[in-house]
C-alpha cells in the first residue's frame, strides 16, 4: 500500500483564449511512499487523478485517468488535462485525490490545489476572476481600447448594450449607451435623458436634455446655441463693462448743419469712462451731450444667426428738461456715417410723460436730483433688437436736449449683444 506523503502543483501559463483554441492543462509533482516510509519501486503505474470541492467525501467533478505514469525514487511528474480535458471554471479551490492502480482507495490527505504566485489574486475573498462565468471585483480600471455594443438598453437591459449601473439601488437600464453612430446617450430606466451628437467633434457638440441637469458652469462655444422645442434662444455673444477701456466705442461730432452727429463718419473723438460705483457703475461719457456714441460690431465668430438683440444702461444725467422734449435715442446703422439708419429706441418724455422734471417738488429733497454736473440722476435698462442682414452693424447712442453739457448729458454701460 502506498501514501501521499507529499503533493506539489502549479499553473501553466493560459492563454486569453485558451477555451477557444485549446484545453488549459495543469502541471502536478508528487512522491509515492509505502507504509514503511520507503518510495515505491521504479517502474511504470497507472493513476487516477479526481478533483473536490470539498477536503473530504463529495462527489468528483473531475476525473482523469493516465495509465502509464513513469515513478522514480517515488516522485512522479505529469501533466493533467491531457486525457480528460479540464473543463473547470477554477472559480473556487479544489482539492485533488491520487488513486494508484485499480481497485485501491483513495490516497489520504486530499491535496489543495495552490497558486502560481501570480495567480493569487484572482480568486480573493471578494474579488473573482474566473476563466468562465461572472467576474467580479471590487473596482476595475481599464486601460487601453473599451469596446461596448450600441443600441438602447431596453426594459432592465434586457438589450445588454453600453454600461449600465447595477447593484445600490442602481438597474440594468440606466447607464451610457451608444444609441447611433456619432451619438452617445445617458438613460435612466430605459429613458434617454441626455444626449450627445457632434456634427464636428473639433468645433461643434450638439448636446439635448430630456429632463433635469444641474451644473456649476456650462461652457458653450461662440457659436453654440441653446434650443428649446427646435427654437433657438439668445445667446451672449459680446459684452462692453467699460471697467478699464473703452472697449472700440469712438465718439462723433455733429457736422454742418445736421443735428447730433448722426451723419457724421470721419474724425472720431474719444469718450471718457466714468465709475460711480455702487449701483450706478461703470459707464462711458462723451466728451459733449451733442456727440453720438458709435461702435462697430462684426460677428463672424458667433455662427449663423437671423437675428441681433442689443442690451445696454441709458444714464440720464443732470437737469433733462422733460417738459421740452428731451429725447434719448439709440439706432441701427450699416456704416459710421449713418448708412441705412434705423432707431431702434428712443424716449421723448413731454409725449410719453416718461418721466417727471427731476427739478419737480418730487425730487427737491434729494441732493442727487438738484441738477449738479456728472450726478447719475436716473438711468434706464434698454434692449432693441434688429433683423440680421450680415454679420457686420454699427450702434449708435446718444441724446436730443436743449441745453450744453454742463446742464444735461447722457452716458451708456453695460453693453451686451446677442444673437439667435
Amino acid at each position: 500500500m502506498v501514501r501521499s506523503l507529499l503533493f506539489l502543483c502549479c499553473f501553466l501559463a493560459f492563454a486569453a483564449q485558451g477555451y477557444a483554441q485549446f484545453n488549459p492543462t495543469l502541471n502536478i509533482q508528487g512522491i509515492l511512499k509505502k507504509s514503511d516510509g520507503l518510495a515505491v519501486e521504479d517502474g511504470v503505474y497507472s493513476l487516477t487523478f479526481n478533483l473536490y470541492n470539498v477536503e473530504t467525501g463529495g462527489t468528483s467533478l473531475w476525473t482523469e485517468i493516465q495509465p502509464a505514469v513513469p515513478i522514480s525514487s517515488g516522485i512522479y511528474s505529469t501533466t493533467l488535462g491531457t486525457i480528460t480535458p479540464l473543463t473547470l471554471s477554477f472559480k473556487e479551490l479544489y482539492f485533488l485525490g491520487v488513486t494508484v492502480g485499480t481497485g485501491n482507495a483513495e490516497l489520504a490527505p486530499r491535496n489543495l490545489l495552490t497558486s502560481a504566485p501570480y495567480a493569487l489574486s484572482l480568486i480573493g475573498q471578494s474579488n473573482k476572476f474566473p476563466s468562465a462565468g461572472v467576474v467580479k471585483a471590487d473596482s476595475i480600471v481599464l486601460k487601453g481600447g473599451i469596446l461596448a455594443r450600441g443600441g438602447a438598453p431596453g426594459l432592465n437591459g434586457v438589450n445588454k448594450n453600453g454600461y449600465a449601473f447595477s447593484g445600490n439601488n442602481g438597474d440594468n437600464d440606466s447607464g451610457l449607451f451608444s444609441t447611433a453612430d456619432g451619438k452617445v446617450a445617458l438613460y435612466a430606466n430605459n429613458t434617454e435623458v441626455l444626449t450627445v451628437t457632434p456634427t464636428n467633434v473639433q468645433s461643434n457638440t450638439n448636446l439635448g436634455v430630456n429632463g433635469n441637469v444641474k451644473t456649476d458652469n456650462l461652457t458653450l462655444p461662440g457659436s453654440g446655441s441653446v434650443v428649446y422645442n427646435g427654437l433657438s434662444d439668445w445667446r451672449l455673444v459680446e459684452t462692453d463693462n467699460f471697467v478699464s477701456s473703452t472697449e472700440g466705442w469712438q465718439a462723433y461730432d455733429k457736422t454742418g448743419n445736421q443735428n447730433m452727429g448722426w451723419n457724421n463718419g470721419s474724425n472720431p473723438l474719444a469718450c471718457d469712462i466714468v465709475h460711480w460705483g455702487g449701483f450706478a457703475g461703470d459707464a462711458l461719457l462723451p466728451g459733449n451731450n451733442d456727440y453720438v456714441l458709435k461702435k462697430n460690431f462684426n460677428l463672424t465668430s458667433a455662427g449663423s444667426f437671423t437675428q441681433i438683440k442689443v442690451k445696454f444702461r441709458y444714464y440720464f444725467i443732470d437737469s433733462w428738461d422733460w417738459t421740452q422734449g428731451d429725447r434719448a435715442w439709440a439706432a441701427f446703422a450699416t456704416d459710421a456715417s449713418g448708412g441705412g439708419i434705423r432707431v431702434g429706441w428712443d424716449k421723448i418724455t413731454k409725449l410719453l410723460n416718461y418721466s417727471p422734471d427731476l427739478n419737480s417738488s418730487e425730487f427737491v429733497s434729494a441732493a442727487h436730483f438738484q441738477g449738479a454736473d456728472n450726478w447719475v440722476d436716473n438711468w434706464n435698462d434698454v434692449e432693441m433688437t434688429q433683423k440680421a442682414t450680415g454679420t457686420s452693424f454699427w450702434v449708435y447712442i446718444g441724446a436730443a436736449l436743449n441745453q450744453d453739457a454742463a446742464d444735461e448729458t447722457f452716458a451708456v454701460g453695460n453693453v451686451e449683444i446677442y444673437v439667435r
